[in-house]
């Protein structure tokens, strides 16, 4: 990075900083993990932010990927996305050239992993009800920022 800096300027060191900036995060294992992880969260919470407004939207002949898919399929779906996401991050655990600390990142995940199957029943268990979907996509939100808490310390 002296070298850049010294010959080519404030632009040219500045665009360099970000691309090994950019790299660094790509290839460094905690860092592109979340980034992928984090990723596919919020696909999760694009396709499940409908769902509490499902009978609105259609009474209303709106169409979303929720009214379309209906919630079960939806939600479902979701959790499968989510539990998939878990369960790399277990596997990557296990990994120990990945630099993870063992305990906290498979621990971690499989207790979220299991919060979720919990929350999943309920919800199951509620009939799909408004409340119960209101309660459930908090709940989303609630284990993605619990893996940004975990994370500094996996």
């Amino acid at each position: 990075m002296a070298l850049v800096a010294r010959n080519f300027g404030n632009l040219i060191t500045g665009l360099y900083s970000f691309g090994l900036l950019l790299g660094t995060v790509y290839s460094v294992p905690p860092l592109s993990f979340i980034t992928s992880f984090v990723t596919l969260f919020a696909v999760v919470i694009a396709v499940t932010k409908d769902l509490p407004d499902v009978e609105g939207d259609s009474a209303n002949n709106i169409q979303t990927f929720a009214t379309r898919m209906g919630v079960k399929t939806v939600s479902l779906g979701a959790v499968s996305l989510l539990l998939a996401n878990y369960g790399v991050a277990m596997w990557m655990a296990l990994q120990p050239h990945l630099g993870f600390n063992t305990l906290l990142m498979f621990g971690g995940h499989a207790a979220l992993a299991l919060l979720l199957a919990y929350r999943t029943a309920r919800l199951d268990a509620a009939k799909y009800s408004r409340d119960a979907i209101l309660g459930f996509y908090r709940w989303v939100w609630t284990l993605f920022y619990c893996e940004y808490a975990m994370f500094p310390f996996i």
